[in-house]
């Protein structure tokens, strides 16, 4: 599997820095190839944080990322539709954004 280059990754550090409502905060987690988005927040008594994992990244040999969704009714990960394969992460975080309204990624919903 290629290396993530060291520009894209910093990229996507850079949009979940920039996700930060007062409630909850968004982390990345990185394992080889694959980056998954982490929804950080307060649980219901305010005591402690709370995590759920909501979209994956995926950096393929052909050096193309490809965006997937969390299924909870299937429970594993699913590739999200509305989304192409891209040679970069951006259009992709992109998509995250502009999904507010389609329920795939509803946690970026304030």
């Amino acid at each position: 599997m290629s290396a993530i280059p060291e520009l894209q990754q910093r990229q996507i550090d850079r949009w979940c820095e920039r996700r930060v409502p007062a409630d909850k905060r968004i982390r990345s987690r990185w394992r080889g190839s694959t980056v998954t988005l982490v929804e950080r927040r307060p649980d219901w008594s305010g005591d402690a944080l709370g995590e759920r994992a909501f979209a994956q990244l995926r950096y393929g040999v052909d050096s193309m990322w490809t965006l997937y969704y969390w299924s909870e009714e299937q429970g594993r990960w699913r590739k999200y539709p509305q989304s192409v394969r891209e040679n970069s992460p951006v259009p992709l975080l992109a998509d995250i954004d502009r999904s507010a309204s389609d329920g795939y990624f509803f946690t970026l919903q304030t």
